[in-house]
């Protein structure tokens, strides 16, 4: 397996019909619509969802794991059992995350879903420390915040990053 396809935060609390739209004003049937056909591009070993939930008592603008806006939004294909859980917004601080893909000899993973000036970012930054270069699909990550999107962007072009934008 050497391309996987990351999805992040695909979840009921930030792209979900109840969700704080003012907050996470995401244009959600076509992020999930575009996210669906990236799926499709890959082999079901092939993709990994990773989902935010809250740890200890503040919980920051974090999905509770126990209830269902910590669920995979409605209408994202989920066709593995590649689930991870993170608590901060770089997915690859979940160490089985990291060495999963350092196990299978994953080279490229492309990243997708919410939020590109956060946990995208973070996570496509983090990937670097597993030696992994970067596919950024930008047809396939909302972002709220433009400005911080730019700083993990200007990382990521210092590295192995690619930036696409297709569906």
């Amino acid at each position: 397996m050497d391309n996987v396809l990351l999805i992040i935060n695909m979840q009921e609390f930030y792209v979900g019909k109840f969700r704080n739209k003012d907050l996470y004003n995401y244009d959600r049937k076509t992020l999930i619509d575009r996210i669906n056909k990236r799926i499709d591009k890959y082999e079901p070993e092939e993709v990994f969802y990773v989902k935010t939930v809250a740890k200890g008592l503040f919980k920051g603008g974090m999905p509770n794991g126990k209830e269902a806006e910590s669920d995979i939004v409605t209408g994202l294909k989920v066709v593995s059992k590649n689930i991870y859980l993170k608590h901060k917004p770089d997915a690859f601080h979940n160490d089985a995350l990291g060495e999963f893909m350092r196990a299978r000899n994953v080279k490229k993973v492309e990243i997708c879903g919410v939020d590109g000036g956060n946990s995208v970012g973070a996570s496509a930054v983090g990937a670097f420390e597993y030696d992994l270069k970067v596919v950024y699909n930008d047809a396939c990550i909302g972002t709220m915040d433009k400005e911080k999107e730019k700083k993990f962007r200007d990382k990521l072009s210092q590295g192995k990053c690619e930036f696409v934008d297709e569906v």
